[in-house]
């Protein structure tokens, strides 16, 4: 399986193959297209596919498994490689059984697969199991505590509680009003009735009275079903300043 997608693809070399299929994590790598061109035995295993299936040629929308019908999710997280050329996380969750009862939690991070002359020709992938997770742990690399699926207070909105969960995130103003679909006005809106009820005056204050009052911790329903994906933006994307109206 792994060999035929390393005889189409060169720069994945033996030495990263024979690691990978020793793996006790799933890996996985795609052509700039979402076709996979490699992926071990831990992979097919996790994603509930037939033991000696072939994915080579196949995108994830194609692969005879539950999994597919968030495929739209995972290739979002390739477009955003391939668009940030750096490693993009995300926070995934599969039933374990038809009655969803039993969850497995993995942090899938992707990377841009370079050639020689340091041009993107693909995306490797690697999850890993977690378990008693946080999403800011992931980010911040905090000790481990349990996510919140419960609003910490009845003080927020609904939209409020999502502003603060990307906020937590370090996700910044423009993005916030992208990834809701309003205007950059309206999330500036959102962050003074945020301030005025919270009691804060500055991004910095509310990042503290966050963590302190565990607000951090809250996921919002939209961002975390029984099975799920969510995307864990870079650090790159910094806390947002006081003068860019957070």
């Amino acid at each position: 399986m792994s060999r035929s997608g390393c005889k189409k693809v060169p720069f994945i070399t033996p030495q990263l193959t024979n690691m990978w299929d020793k793996s006790s994590e799933p890996w996985s790598v795609k052509d700039k297209e979402f076709r996979f061109i490699y992926a071990n035995t831990m992979f097919i295993k996790t994603n509930k596919l037939p033991e000696n299936f072939n994915v080579i040629g196949y995108t994830d929308r194609e692969l005879p498994t539950p999994v597919n019908q968030f495929a739209h999710l995972f290739e979002e997280h390739d477009r955003k490689v391939l668009q940030c050329m750096q490693r993009i996380s995300s926070l995934n969750t599969h039933p374990q059984s038809k009655n969803e009862q039993s969850i497995s939690y993995y942090l899938c991070n992707k990377y841009p697969l370079m050639d020689e002359n340091k041009q993107c020709i693909g995306i490797i992938s690697h999850a890993r199991e977690i378990h008693n997770f946080t999403a800011s742990h992931y980010i911040e690399n905090d000790i481990p505590i349990s996510i919140r699926f419960q609003p910490p207070s009845n003080i927020l909105k609904e939209k409020e509680w999502i502003v603060i969960f990307l906020f937590c995130r370090g996700v910044n103003n423009r993005c916030i009003a992208r990834e809701m679909k309003i205007s950059y006005r309206t999330v500036e809106k959102y962050f003074e009735n945020i301030y005025e009820k919270l009691s804060v005056n500055s991004a910095i204050e509310l990042r503290i009275f966050c963590k302190e009052n565990n607000y951090d911790l809250y996921i919002p329903p939209k961002y975390f079903q029984s099975i799920g994906h969510i995307l864990l933006y870079p650090m790159d994307f910094k806390m947002p300043r006081d003068d860019q109206g957070a």
